[in-house]
């Protein structure tokens, strides 16, 4: 019995082992933005993840486009020892208050990143800070990525999610913009990367993304470890099988006979006492001893 719940318990965590790893390895690259949420007409410091998933090549360039629809007066990568940025510039049909600039005709097109050299083993994803405002005023953001990879490998992460494909292969960041009434929290548009997240929903989508895909291996893993525990439940022996086989197999008496009641022969098994008087019963031998049932012998005395 320990040892059948021992089989079960070691089936249980492998089971549980093997989803995880599973999980794990479902997960694939992409591109996030976090905070996923930003106020209309205030400031922004975003982040972009880019993930890698071509080892052992790795990202050299990373592209980011600014959505044409939605232009931002005032965009400025942050300084990142192992990326080098250079923006691209566009004009603009009309011009836009800043927030350092009092009116501006141009704006960021792109911001290209170019890596300065081979990352080090397990440097994780490539995290870039863009500082933005004020947001425009519209619903969202959508933005455009484009990874190149060290063997030449062309990535484009620049598939909205939409009603009809909610997820697709290659989804692009998606920002959603608040009105200021709706956002909660103090906010200061002094300068860009100042704003803070409207609710506390954005600190839940700074999450890493493949927690997800964590979640999904440990489902599965339970879902397996629960179908071997009941596999190995139905296979256990039945109690009715179990005492049949202890009959069959019940050990011989001392004197070579099956320990089954003979035809004929007293039954004691029901009555403890009668066991007892039969058990304590002793034979006199011709050497003057008495012998007890249990092998036990005694010499009277004289």
């Amino acid at each position: 019995m320990r040892h059948r719940a021992r089989c079960w318990v070691v089936a249980l965590v492998a089971a549980a082992v093997a989803g995880t790893t599973l999980g794990a390895g479902a997960a694939t690259a992409d591109v996030t933005v976090t905070p996923g949420q930003a106020v209309q007409g205030g400031a922004a410091k975003l982040t972009f993840r880019v993930t890698e998933d071509r080892a052992p090549a790795y990202t050299t360039k990373i592209e980011l486009s600014m959505p044409e629809s939605a232009p931002v007066a005032e965009t400025y990568p942050m300084s990142d020892p192992q990326w080098a940025p250079r923006m691209t510039m566009r004009k603009v049909d009309q011009t836009l208050g800043g927030i350092h600039h009092g009116q501006v005709t141009e704006v960021v097109a792109s911001i290209v990143w170019t890596r300065a050299g081979a990352p080090a083993a397990g440097g994780g994803p490539a995290e870039l800070v863009v500082s933005l405002g004020p947001m425009p005023q519209t619903d969202q953001m959508t933005f455009a990525v484009t990874q190149t990879y060290s063997d030449g490998h062309v990535t484009n992460w620049n598939q909205p999610p939409s009603a009809e494909v909610p997820q697709p292969d290659f989804p692009a960041p998606v920002l959603t913009l608040a009105p200021p009434a709706a956002a909660t929290g103090p906010t200061d548009a002094a300068a860009p990367g100042a704003a803070a997240p409207p609710d506390g929903s954005a600190a839940a989508e700074e999450a890493d993304p493949d927690s997800g895909s964590l979640t999904t291996g440990l489902i599965v893993g339970l879902v397996l470890g629960l179908t071997v525990a009941a596999w190995l439940y139905l296979r256990r022996p039945r109690p009715g099988n179990a005492a049949a086989d202890r009959t069959d197999a019940a050990p011989a008496g001392p004197d070579g006979a099956s320990g089954a009641t003979e035809p004929g022969s007293p039954d004691t098994s029901a009555d403890p006492a009668a066991s007892e008087t039969s058990s304590g019963t002793a034979s006199e031998t011709s050497s003057g001893e008495r012998t007890a049932s249990g092998g036990r012998a005694w010499r009277l005395r004289e």
